[in-house]
């Protein structure tokens, strides 16, 4: 299973309709295709059947429109909490990501500067409390930009927050 999670979430376009659920909390294909509009129709349907057969979204609704049912999705909340003790999920994450900087580099077109592309690291003093509310603060931005409509102008870029514990 925990394989199967660093798989199935690997893939940018999955990680992006995950994105969407988070943010809306449910959609349609429709209304999905809005806001990621960059992503070819067959494609959408592709990724949105492999998140649904993996069962990390499931359809809470169904709309009955001339004839045909429209799905509506949601995050399958129990399907994304995992024990993943020896880290394998997150290792093949951190992989993944590595991979994806590769071919960013190695494609010929690489414009760091251009591409803002920016890697910062901090090391913070927390309780945990503390690291809890910074976390929520985090979240609460990211959400907020997010949800932005994406317009023909806009560039999609990733945006990794990784926390781990410092041997002092």
């Amino acid at each position: 299973m925990k394989t199967e999670i660093a798989e199935v979430f690997m893939n940018p376009v999955r990680q992006r309709i995950i994105q969407y659920l988070l943010v809306h909390k449910k959609g349609t294909v429709k209304e999905i295709k809005k806001e990621l509009p960059d992503v070819p129709s067959a494609s959408l349907y592709r990724h949105i059947k492999i998140l649904n057969d993996s069962a990390f979204i499931i359809v809470v609704e169904e709309n009955r429109i001339r004839g045909t049912v429209e799905n509506v999705y949601s995050l399958n909340r129990e399907a994304l909490e995992v024990d993943d003790e020896n880290g394998t999920v997150v290792q093949m994450s951190l992989l993944s990501l590595c991979a994806a900087f590769a071919k960013y580099f190695s494609s010929g077109h690489a414009d760091p500067r251009k591409d803002l592309l920016m890697l910062t690291s901090c090391t913070l003093t927390l309780t945990d409390e503390e690291f809890i509310k910074f976390l929520t603060e985090m979240n609460e931005v990211a959400t907020k930009y997010m949800s932005k409509p994406v317009t023909k102008t806009s560039v999609s870029r990733q945006i990794t927050l990784v926390s781990s514990p410092v041997d002092l």
